[in-house]
């Protein structure tokens, strides 16, 4: 008897320690509330003996900026012990032309992403990264916004928007859309849409419950028994792209470089001298590496580069009870930090359509052309009259970030597709 009680006990103890509690808060409008989506995440972390406390403040067609400016989400957000605030914004805007999308939507993410940062001090924003129509968006095509009029080109506006605001606002990816483009992909005979060809059929929804699962807790989404109304099958394959898109691929969601508690800022004083600003919250401990074999332990150093090049700079802390690191990369030349920008190059037009052109009279090199999300391209690179040209028909719009050389010295242009 003895040892049965030890063994219950014992397995009683090992689930209590394997157990992992999350508080999260939904903003977003009907593709979440459509199947109720925060509650199919719940019972899936459940299944796995997990734990996700939520609230949800959804509405039907709710834009970043209308939340942004309700003092109902605001109020909540400002709470606090939020681990998670996710920001889903209505299911075309990030499709719009660049021009409304730097105007209506990024302002609004970034309010929305301070704000959960400045009342959370061990949380992080979410983006909910939606999906493309199932047939492109036909009113928008209508408009003269060619992209749009296929699933394929208004899902792929969908992804680099996403992108560029978790980029932007230092937050994570709940990459749904990116599963279901795999699950067209593989499985083109599951119906992921509901009748209207834009809102997720319950299959959809469950897509993304194992989606968010996999980003709140880190864990592999194969774990979960949890079908819902799927088939063991339908649940399976799911599980298995979910696994092999988001599990298995972690970093590329940005978890490792933002999923921290340790935060920080920088400026340029002088021009190889930088003042780094610490924005943790409650820690006591500040651990600086400068990515020039230099450290420092004080909380807001100064650091002066003695050579030009890129940085990786550091910050440790033991804020929200453990230590977690910040990395930023600093670029360090002539004319200062963030984006170079020499007198003998210009890099025009910028935004841009189709291509940019290089203007110098120095033999330049490219290093590549990488999407905001780091992945590289392929581009062609040619020598004209006064420089060189690089087509860009083949990307979609977005931030790329463009990496050239003169000489030794390497540089970084940011380049924004229209």
């Amino acid at each position: 008897m003895k040892k049965t009680l030890l063994f219950l006990f014992l397995i009683s103890f090992s689930f209590t320690i394997a157990q992992t509690t999350k508080k999260v808060f939904f903003v977003g409008n009907s593709y979440t509330y459509t199947n109720d989506l925060p509650e199919l995440v719940k019972l899936t972390a459940l299944s796995t003996g997990d734990v996700l406390n939520y609230q949800t403040h959804a509405m039907g067609g709710a834009t970043l900026k209308q939340h942004a400016q309700n003092q109902a989400v605001t109020s909540i957000i400002n709470q606090g012990n939020w681990d998670y605030v996710v920001l889903q914004e209505q299911s075309q805007i990030p499709s719009f032309p660049n021009s409304y999308i730097q105007s209506e939507m990024h302002p609004y993410a970034k309010q929305l992403a301070d704000l959960t940062k400045a009342s959370n001090a061990c949380g992080n924003p979410i983006f909910f990264m939606t999906w493309g129509y199932k047939t492109g968006d036909a009113t928008n095509c209508a408009n003269g916004n060619t992209p749009v009029c296929t699933y394929e080109g208004m899902d792929d506006l969908i992804y680099n928007r996403y992108m560029d605001m978790a980029q932007i606002n230092e937050g994570l990816i709940s990459p749904v859309g990116k599963v279901w483009r795999t699950i067209r992909q593989q499985q083109p005979t599951m119906d992921l849409y509901s009748s209207d060809g834009s809102h997720p059929s319950y299959l959809g929804s469950m897509a993304a419950a194992y989606t968010f699962y996999t980003i709140l807790f880190k864990k592999n989404p194969e774990l979960a028994t949890f079908n819902g109304n799927l088939t063991a099958t339908e649940s399976q394959v799911i599980k298995s792209i979910v696994k092999n898109t988001v599990y298995d691929n972690l970093d590329m969601w940005l978890i490792g470089t933002n999923d921290v508690t340790s935060r920080f800022n920088y400026q340029t004083t002088g021009t190889s001298t930088i003042q780094f600003t610490n924005q943790t919250q409650n820690a006591t401990t500040f651990a600086w590496t400068f990515g020039d074999g230099n450290t420092s332990t004080l909380e807001n150093p100064s650091h002066t580069y003695l050579a030009t090049g890129n940085y990786q700079v550091t910050l440790t802390t033991n804020a929200c009870g453990r230590n977690s690191t910040k990395t930023k990369s600093v670029t360090i030349n002539n004319l200062g930090t963030q984006e170079s920008k020499i007198d003998q190059v210009q890099i025009y037009p910028n935004p841009t359509q189709s291509f940019i052109n290089i203007i110098t009279d120095q033999k330049l090199s490219i290093a590549s052309l990488s999407d905001a999300s780091g992945r590289i391209l392929k581009h062609d690179f040619k020598k004209t009259e006064n420089g060189y040209s690089i087509p860009l028909n083949h990307v979609t719009t977005g931030t790329y970030f463009l990496k050239y050389k003169i000489g030794e010295k390497e540089y970084t242009k940011k380049i924004i597709k229209k």
